[in-house]
């Protein structure tokens, strides 16, 4: 997010602090990221509580907890994304395995598919 013009008068100094603070945050943030994926299924509250007070030396509590639960809220949806690709996968595995052994051009039902149109298909 950039500042905008509705600040004047700004020191090199005044702009530059908050790009360090940021640079630093997104760096503590990363590490967080690498730190949860890591721990994989085996996550759990105090996994958590370990990652948090790894971070509180290098900025504080109230950040630490911002970056760990933003870290959590950014897997879980990708956990589950990942979950549904894979379940897609196996779906189109098993109507392959389903078709492949049909005749060319056999006819599929209400609730399984057929054999392949032709044999390009």
């Amino acid at each position: 997010m950039a500042i905008r013009t509705r600040l004047k008068q700004l020191t090199v100094v005044d702009v530059e602090v908050p790009r360090q603070v940021g640079a630093h945050l997104g760096t503590l943030a990363s590490r967080d990221l690498k730190a949860r994926c890591r721990d994989g299924l085996d996550h759990d509250a105090g996994a958590w509580a370990v990652r948090k007070r790894e971070l509180t030396p290098q900025s504080s509590a109230r950040w630490a907890g911002a970056l760990t639960r933003a870290t959590h809220d950014q897997r879980a949806p990708a956990r589950r994304s990942a979950r549904a690709h894979i379940q897609s996968l196996e779906t189109g595995v098993r109507t392959l395995r389903h078709r492949l052994p049909l005749p060319v051009g056999q006819k599929g039902s209400e609730h399984a598919p057929g054999g392949y149109r032709g044999r390009r298909e």
